[in-house]
């Protein structure tokens, strides 16, 4: 005993201050700035924390550089430093933070500054160390209801204990084999994914991201139909990889890489059949490509019924391969009744080809391409090939977050949580003139603000509030949180929201 502290009390820390090879592969040893910046956020007074720190410096030796890892003897004598200073309130709390990351916040910025290739802006107002549910914390232990989702990813959550356990238990037994090879886990997978699938769409081609998927449908409704024409929507985004952009509505997006001009693609306005009919019966372009409900590019914009029904009935009538890239709408995001699964259910239309992705492996990256037996067999042995889609890994964790999407009824649960974010946001947009429309689809939500710096504020005043929303289009607030998301943390959402807007407007 020491200080009153038994055994495991002084085991949990050293573990969190030592790193262990075998059960803990994936960690250092814990550096002397983390344990200063720990020591501030858990010492009411900032001179008790830099006087404690000081005696961990002096006892692990104060010749150490402060970001680099402890070794062990250091990180020994700072740890009883700590067990005979600390309460035990106060060390548990020393510990869990450790444990959550032996690097300091500071530290993992820099590095992030230093070494990022800027193809994106950098969110480094805050770290995520950990999640449950709907909930994320950071490296300062601050507790946020998560209304991204990873761009949709982890709509079962930002921890997973079944998916951790498969993966675990499958990279035990074998951790990776070609596409083309058969395996066991992709058998499973396949019994159980093929009730959700829209009509007659059980053909699949495993891919890692969303936009490799997008860039292999083309490749195969260019194999079908014989033909490289392929027309787009205004407001569309497929995705970052080089045809996927190609097909992304934005310029900005294409031109830097010479896209913004090519022939075979063809952009025609949303929501305007017509313009659509004559393009198609030009017969220049034989494949159609769209989101129906479009998100980064139109804000959470869904179709018309009309539109999307017509889309449907223009490429039958002219021959055309439709594609639904269903990538962030797919496994019940957009769902507005029971058994929806995909928008293509929301619409009741059967694509010929859709793009599936995002929270398909439960945040384990796996995508894929899925069309009826007809279209795939327009490919053939030598067309296209994958080293790691549909690799076991990637196949565990698409079966368990299917087991779970079909056992939580995912769909029945969107539609009311969907209500109730739909009928909070209209109460608080009587007390706003800054909002303008308000698009809710499912759990995909897009709120019109004055203008896009109002947009920035808010999002930055939610934080202080315990809601985290960076996702923007222009003017407009895109929301994505999990689809497990509480009714109470709902409510929590909406709350923060009013806050926010509030003290945007009285900056």
């Amino acid at each position: 005993m020491m200080n009153g502290y038994d055994d495991v009390s002084l085991e949990d820390l050293i573990g969190a201050i030592i790193a262990d090879p075998m059960w803990s592969p994936e960690r250092s040893n814990t550096s002397p700035a983390r344990i200063r910046e720990v020591l501030g956020l858990v010492c009411e007074d900032e001179a008790e924390a830099e006087r404690l720190y000081g005696r961990c410096s002096e006892a692990a030796g104060s010749h150490l550089e402060e970001n680099a890892p402890l070794t062990d003897a250091a990180g020994l004598r700072a740890a009883a430093v700590l067990v005979e200073e600390l309460d035990e309130t106060r060390l548990e709390r020393v510990a869990e933070l450790l444990w959550l990351s032996e690097i300091s916040t500071d530290e993992v910025i820099r590095l992030h500054r230093a070494y990022k290739i800027p193809v994106s802006h950098l969110e480094d107002d805050l770290l995520p160390v950990r999640g449950e549910g709907a909930l994320v914390w950071d490296s300062r232990g601050r507790e946020y209801v998560d209304l991204d989702a990873n761009y949709s990813v982890t709509n079962l959550g930002n921890a997973n204990e079944a998916v951790a356990r498969g993966l675990y238990n499958q990279a035990r037994l074998l951790i990776s084999q070609k596409e083309d090879r058969i395996g066991v886990a992709r058998a499973r997978f396949l019994r159980e994914i093929m009730p959700m699938m829209p009509g007659d769409l059980h053909h699949f081609y495993w891919q890692n991201s969303g936009g490799e998927a997008v860039d292999k449908s083309l490749k195969i409704a260019k194999a079908y139909t014989g033909q490289r024409g392929v027309v787009a929507f205004t407001g569309g985004f497929h995705g970052r990889t080089h045809g996927a952009v190609a097909v992304t509505h934005n310029e900005d997006y294409r031109r830097p890489f010479g896209l913004h001009e090519e022939d075979w693609v063809h952009f025609t306005e949303w929501g305007d059949l017509t313009a659509l009919d004559r393009l198609l019966s030009e017969g220049s372009a034989r494949i159609v490509i769209l989101a129906l409900v479009q998100g980064e590019g139109g804000g959470a914009r869904p179709a018309t019924e009309e539109f999307a029904h017509g889309v449907r009935e223009l490429c039958s009538k002219h021959g055309v391969v439709m594609i639904v890239d269903e990538v962030q709408t797919g496994f019940a995001r957009v769902a507005a009744g029971e058994g929806q699964w995909f928008a293509s259910h929301r619409y009741g239309i059967v694509p010929d080809i859709i793009t599936i992705g995002k929270s398909f492996g439960g945040g384990y990256p796996v995508t894929a391409v899925v069309t009826g037996e007809k279209i795939a067999k327009a490919m053939r042995p030598g067309y296209d090939g994958s080293t790691f889609g549909g690799n076991p890994m990637a196949m565990t964790a698409a079966l368990i977050a299917t087991r779970q999407m079909r056992r939580l009824d995912l769909p029945s649960r969107v539609v009311e949580l969907s209500a109730r974010f739909k009928d909070g946001l209209e109460v608080i947009k009587k007390k706003h003139d800054a909002i303008g429309e308000i698009r809710v689809v499912g759990l995909m939500i897009g709120i019109d603000l004055d203008d896009a710096d109002r947009v920035a504020r808010v999002q930055e005043r939610m934080k202080g509030h315990g809601a985290h929303s960076s996702l923007s289009t222009g003017k407009t607030m895109r929301w994505l949180p999990p689809l497990v998301i509480t009714s109470e943390q709902v409510e929590s959402v909406l709350a923060a929201f009013d806050a926010a807007l509030d003290e945007s407007l009285s900056a």
